[in-house]
């Protein structure tokens, strides 16, 4: 009896490890190869604008829409103003963006407001959105690279998206804070890039990304849960519209300044996750089953756990005495030294990425107490609760 159970929870621990690491290893072998572009022989106009969706980010805008302007002073930015109890409409209007203000306690998610934002663009005559949100910083050609990428014919497409450079590549970022960053770089970079390298839909992460009208026309973005670019991306795969990577351009995202403010944020993203997993599940079946096989890869991401939780459950197989099970962990485990040590690469300061994995089991005792709120989150309503962070320098 003891030993039917043993063997029961090995295959229970398998399982919830496996998405993850099957969707890890395929990301790896992607990036060997070069990210695949549109169809050729499709060159279009595209009026393209940005839309920055915007809560209670009064110490931020003003950074990011002169940012945006850096990039491209021609292109409108529409700032939308989404239940803002200070003065990010004022601000942004003062540094030349388009503000839409958007005041509805029954509107409350990000999803809302970019649905308000859209429209507001598209009465302007764009044709295609750019997303950024409003405590970020773009690269020079963040908007030429967008707009060359939709031109040649993709649907849509997602930047590079990182946290924010400064600290960390001036080498006097807290190791904890490289270590996230690190996380980050794995999870919106390298998978991105593996998935492009073999043709699948790179994913949308909720920064940095863009859509055709025509698109939003045959996959209405209406998306309203914690992880509406998760959510959305789902709705892109069913309807058979990939999106593209545009690796040479960046968004760079600032940092939440607390421990409990990072908690509340991860414990959103994850807990978020949860909730699209079990509601996209069908619809990506159901886009399989259609013969859109490119759904394996979005079906195997959306159920993936995080690294950090994959890694706890690998050392919790180790514990059972179940030859198999510790043999699928010693893969597994290669896997992930094989998936840090490559996004460390892709950084700017591997060396020093690397060194910060000493803190890794801080880190990793860190996820397990914010369980309790990732599993909260999960049941969230999409209301947009605006992460602390400290003020950048303008």
């Amino acid at each position: 009896m003891q030993r039917d159970s043993i063997f029961m929870l090995a295959v229970v621990m398998a399982c919830f490890a496996a998405p993850l690491y099957f969707d890890l290893a395929l990301c790896i072998a992607g990036n060997l190869f070069k990210a695949r572009k549109p169809r050729a022989g499709v060159s279009r106009a595209i009026r393209l604008a940005v839309v920055v969706p915007a809560h209670d980010e009064e110490t931020m805008i003003v950074r990011t829409v002169r940012s945006l302007k850096a990039s491209d002073p021609s292109t409108a930015i529409y700032v939308v103003a989404h239940n803002c109890s200070d003065g990010t409409a004022r601000a942004a209007a003062e540094v030349g963006a388009r503000v839409v203000e958007l005041n509805d306690r029954k509107q409350r998610g990000k999803g809302a407001a970019l649905r308000h934002g859209f429209a507001a663009a598209l009465a302007g005559g764009a044709d295609a959105f750019l997303v950024v949100d409003a405590d970020s910083v773009v690269s020079s050609n963040l908007i030429w690279a967008t707009r060359l990428m939709l031109e040649q014919g993709a649907d849509a497409c997602q930047c590079r998206y990182e946290l924010e450079a400064g600290e960390a590549d001036a080498g006097r970022a807290h190791p904890l804070a490289r270590l996230r960053s690190l996380a980050f770089r794995g999870m919106n970079v390298l998978r991105a890039r593996g998935r492009a390298g073999f043709g699948f839909s790179t994913g949308l992460f909720g920064n940095g990304f863009a859509l055709t009208a025509a698109t939003l026309e045959r996959a209405p973005f209406n998306a309203n849960s914690i992880a509406e670019d998760v959510e959305y991306h789902t709705k892109l795969v069913h309807a058979g519209l990939p999106v593209y990577w545009v690796g040479n351009a960046f968004v760079y995202a600032h940092s939440p300044a607390s421990g409990r403010a990072q908690a509340t944020q991860e414990a959103r993203w994850e807990g978020g996750r949860i909730g699209v997993a079990s509601r996209a599940t069908g619809r990506l079946g159901s886009a399989l089953l259609k013969g859109k096989w490119r759904a394996l890869e979005t079906l195997a991401d959306v159920w993936s756990l995080p690294l950090s939780r994959g890694i706890i459950a690998l050392l919790l197989t180790l514990a059972l005495a179940v030859h198999w099970l510790q043999v699928f962990a010693l893969v597994c485990g290669a896997i992930t030294l094989l998936y840090v040590l490559l996004a460390a690469m892709l950084g700017n300061e591997p060396g020093r990425d690397l060194s910060a994995l000493a803190l890794a089991p801080v880190y990793l005792t860190w996820k397990v107490l914010i369980t309790p709120l990732v599993l909260r989150q999960s049941r969230s309503r999409a209301e947009w609760a605006r992460t602390k962070r400290e003020a950048p320098q303008l």
